[in-house]
Parts: structure tokens; C-alpha cells; sequence
């Protein structure tokens, strides 16, 4: 079998005598039935398909009740700035009849006005059940700033196009989809607007604690976007000195390893081995020293003829005025690639399998993430695989190293791929010159994804490709099937059982404020 899930999305939302009726594909789940493993696994990951198509019609129901609730208020005074608004009357009563916050009811009412109104266009992908009710939202998030009207009629026209065309989508790749579109608009059409936007922004820098309960409390941090990713990457590097003894799980270790840097105190492993070199602590300074952030950005952009975004590696499109601002900064390094580059060859001369520094830049630029349906892994931390396999033996008879068979994947959806018998992926370029990646599972379910900065790069799948592969080649060290270092039960058990210690020595101990206080093994 091999289909496409937009062939399996035959989900359908009707009215009958007043009533909703949902149709879809249901198999057959009676044991000893001869369903096949493609149309179980459709029906498991896509039949919830209906409920953006529901929402749509609950954002089409609150809206009316709004616009009826404008008609009787319209003619009043001052009836747009009381504080009890049409659109706050109507979020209370839908807060009192659905039992949440009168801020969760605006919030809500809000939302049917952007769906009706502001973005008609991405609403129709909703109620088409193309996006899901999360990723709508999203989407909204990324319009929310825009108050030109005519600007934001073709940012809604556009953004839904490509959507539409985009293949897969997941939450980081519908926001980024939808903020380049933004960004590249709102330069063009009202330039005042959007550096007027990134000045109002500034002052928001902040830090926040909040408490949790009462041994914990948040700390978070607003910064810029870059210096975000760089403080992000920063914390991965230095909780990556740990040996894989180490009991916590990688959210606590980032935790101790913030409040250890912050703190000035040592950030150590606890694993219970003595000859462990991290037990007295990790060097911080050596690991930070490793971290870079990548920015990918036309020239024009970066000399102010053009407004393009930019792309900022595991987070998303930027301004051409922040990727200014970024390439002036002292610690930046400015590396000029050219995409002409490739037409002289895409590989190394001296190793067919290895691809040029330009090749591997624009590769990883083209794609943003891993390519890999359902995972947003940077592209940066991802690596280049030869999507038809390499002839280590006879590169010219094998796949070769050129933007048309490369794209990133993330350790483990590599390792899939390597490892797991029937998983299949291809790559092709159509005529446009866009490049869209296929993954099959061992089902034979078939999911297509479109290079997701396709917009970034739009000449990349239109240089031909020059396969001149170096003739000779290094072999890669042989790897074996990656393990786990104990099973799923077996890590289960230690859990509930590290669990269940900590409980009894929460109830053994004694009462009062000289208690120590302990953290949780999770």
C-alpha cells in the first residue's frame, strides 16, 4: 500500500436535522480481521482530523452571538471603551455557560474574531482539518502584531498558500511559516511599523519568578531571540559533561546546571561512580566555548537593499534589520557563501561523500529542520544524510553528494532509517525548483514535507546538478544498532522504585522547619 495521508483524509463534518454527524474511515478492529497495518496506523494517527472542523463552527457560533451583541450596542456611546465591551459580555457569558476564566472566555471570543475576520483564509485550513486546533493558534500568534488591514489580507492569503502547499506540518513549522510570511510583508508594505514593533519590544526584557509549590519556584528570562538559542545552547553543552550514569533526567540537569551558573556554584555529575571526572565538576567555560548559533541571511538583505528575513537556526525567520543588527555585533563572523558555488561540484575534491563547506550551509539552510515527518530538530544539530545511499565502492553508480539527495536528519530518525528495515525515504525537486522530501514508514504510508525555507533559498533546486563525485572516498566507521542501556520495563521499574523510596522517606521524616527538604528523583 502506498497512499498519502491527504488521501486518507476523508474526514467529513456535515449537519443533519440539526445535528453534527462526523464521517470517516473506521477498519476493522475485530481480532483475526485482515486490516492492514497502513490502515490501522492511519486511523490511530488522523481521525481526530474533525476537531478543527468543530472548532471552526464553535468560532462561527460565538461569532454571531458577537456581532448581534455589536447591533444592539453599536448606536451607544463610549460602548467600545467601557470596560464591559460587546466582546468582554459576550466572553463572560461563554466563561459562565463553560465553566472557565472570564480571561480564558475573552481569550476564546478573540480568537473567533481573528477566525472570521483577520485570518478568513488560515481559518478555512482549520475548519479543512489541514491544521490543528493548537497550530491555529499558532498561526494567530504570528498575525496577532499586524494592524494594516490590506497588509494583513495578503499575509492571510499568502501564509495559507503555503501552508496548503507545505506538506507535513508541525507546530514549529506552521509558526515558521507563517512569521517569515509576516516578516517579509511587513518590511515591504510598513517599514516604520516593524522597527517601531522590534523598539517597543525591547523594554519587555525581563525576569520573572513565579512560585510552583512549596519547595519550587519558575525563573524565566526574556531576551532577544538570539541571545535566547545561545543561552539554550549553552545549558545542553554543559549538562552534555555529565557521564550516562548520571540519575536526572535532562530537564532537572538543565535546571541545577542554570542555577549553578547563575549561582556561581560547581555543576557536578551524580553518577555513583568514583573514577567518574565530572564528579568534581564540569568545566563550563571549556564547553561554552564550543557554542555557535547560525544565522542564514541573503547578502542584499544584510547590505539594505532588501528586506528578506532571515533564518535563525532553531528558531525560526527574523527581520533583515535583526540579521543587520546580529552581523554588526563584535562576535559575529560573516561567512559569504555563493550558491554558483555547487555548480563546480558539491562534494569535497579530495572525498565524494564529504559536501563542501557551501553545500553543507545552504543544505542545512534550505531544509531548517529535520526532515523527518513530526520532528523540528535544527538543522544545525542534525546530520547530512545521502538521502539515496552512498556507493563507498562505486561513487558514480551510488547516490551522490549534491543538494538533490542531501538533508538533515537528527540522530535518531538517521539511526531509523539505518537500522529499522522498512523505512524509505526520497527526494525530489519539481519543476519550480522546490525540493520536498517523502518518508515511508515499514506501512507504506507515504508523508510528504516541503523544504521548509524554500523562500530563503528559491534558486537552490533550480542550479543543475553537477555530480562530479572525488574518485576516491573515506568509509565511514561501521556503526552497530544503537542500544539503550536498559529496557523500557527495566527503566520504568527503576523509576516507580526511586519514586516509591523518596515517598517513604517524605513520610518517615519528621515534621517541622529543621526538616532538610529533598527533591524528587524526576
Amino acid at each position: 500500500m502506498n497512499t498519502t495521508l491527504a488521501d486518507q483524509a476523508g474526514a467529513t463534518l456535515t449537519v443533519e436535522g440539526g445535528m453534527f454527524v462526523v464521517r470517516m474511515v473506521m477498519p476493522d478492529l475485530a481480532e483475526g480481521s485482515d486490516v492492514t497495518d497502513a490502515a490501522l496506523m492511519l486511523f490511530a494517527a488522523r481521525s481526530d482530523l474533525f476537531q478543527g472542523m468543530v472548532l471552526w463552527d464553535q468560532y462561527e457560533a460565538i461569532y454571531r452571538v458577537y456581532q448581534r451583541r455589536l447591533d444592539q450596542v453599536c448606536e451607544e456611546a463610549g460602548a467600545f471603551t467601557n470596560l464591559y465591551d460587546p466582546l468582554c459580555q459576550v466572553a463572560a457569558s461563554y466563561a459562565t455557560v463553560r465553566g472557565v476564566r472570564q480571561h480564558t472566555g475573552e481569550k476564546f471570543v478573540d480568537e473567533a474574531v481573528s477566525c472570521m475576520e483577520r485570518v478568513p483564509a488560515i481559518g478555512v485550513l482549520l475548519r479543512g482539518g489541514l491544521l490543528t486546533p493548537k497550530q491555529f493558534r499558532l498561526a494567530l500568534d504570528q498575525t496577532a502584531a499586524v494592524v494594516d488591514t490590506d497588509v494583513l489580507a495578503v499575509i492571510d492569503a499568502e501564509a495559507a498558500d503555503r501552508l496548503r502547499g507545505a506538506g507535513n506540518l508541525t507546530g514549529p513549522r506552521v509558526t515558521e511559516i507563517v512569521a517569515a510570511v509576516v516578516a517579509e510583508h511587513v518590511a515591504e508594505h510598513d517599514a516604520d511599523a516593524a522597527q517601531a514593533a522590534r523598539e517597543v519590544a525591547k523594554p519587555r526584557k525581563k525576569v520573572v519568578v513565579e512560585p510552583v509549590d512549596g519547595t519550587l519556584a519558575d525563573l524565566r528570562v526574556t531576551g532577544s531571540v538570539e541571545d535566547v538559542r545561545l543561552a539554550q545552547d549553552s545549558i545542553d553543552a554543559v549538562i552534555a559533561g555529565v557521564c550516562p550514569d548520571d540519575p536526572r533526567g535532562k530537564a532537572v540537569r538543565r535546571s541545577d546546571a542554570v542555577i549553578a551558573l547563575l549561582t556561581g556554584k560547581v555543576f557536578a555529575c551524580q553518577c555513583a561512580g568514583d573514577d567518574c571526572p565530572s564528579r568534581a565538576g564540569v568545566d563550563g567555560a571549556a564547553r561554552l566555548a564550543t557554542v555557535v548559533l547560525h544565522v542564514v541571511a541573503r547578502r542584499e538583505s544584510l547590505t539594505g537593499e532588501s528586506d528578506i528575513p532571515a533564518y535563525l537556526d532553531g528558531f525560526g525567520p527574523i527581520t533583515a534589520e535583526h540579521a543587520r543588527d546580529i552581523a554588526a555585533d563584535t562576535d559575529t563572523v560573516v561567512r559569504d557563501l555563493d550558491v554558483t558555488d555547487l555548480l563546480g561540484g558539491a562534494s569535497q575534491p579530495s572525498n565524494g561523500y564529504r559536501p563542501t563547506a557551501a553545500c553543507d550551509a545552504l543544505v542545512r539552510a534550505v531544509h531548517g529542520r529535520c526532515t523527518h515527518p513530526g520532528c523540528d530538530m535544527p538543522a544545525y544539530r542534525c546530520d547530512l544524510d545521502h538521502v539515496a545511499e552512498y556507493n563507498h565502492d562505486d561513487p558514480a553508480a551510488g547516490g551522490p553528494t549534491c543538494p538533490c539527495n542531501l538533508n538533515p536528519k537528527c540522530r535518531f530518525h538517521h539511526g531509523l532509517k539505518t537500522f529499522v528495515n522498512g523505512w524509505l525515504d526520497d527526494q525530489i525537486v519539481d519543476a519550480n525548483g522546490v525540493i520536498w522530501t517523502e518518508t515511508t514508514t515499514p506501512e507504506g504510508i507515504t508523508v510528504r514535507s516541503r523544504a521548509l525555507n524554500h523562500w530563503l533559498l528559491p534558486e537552490l533546486g533550480l542550479l543543475p546538478c553537477v555530480h562530479h563525485d572525488a574518485p576516491t572516498t573515506s568509509r565511514p566507521a561501521a556503526e552497530s544498532d544503537p542500544g539503550r542501556p536498559r529496557t523500557r520495563t527495566d527503566a520504568k521499574h527503576r523509576y516507580r522504585m526511586r519514586m516509591r523510596a523518596y515517598n517513604r522517606r517524605t513520610r518517615e521524616r519528621p515534621a517541622g522547619p529543621s526538616s532538610a527538604v529533598e527533591t524528587p528523583p524526576f
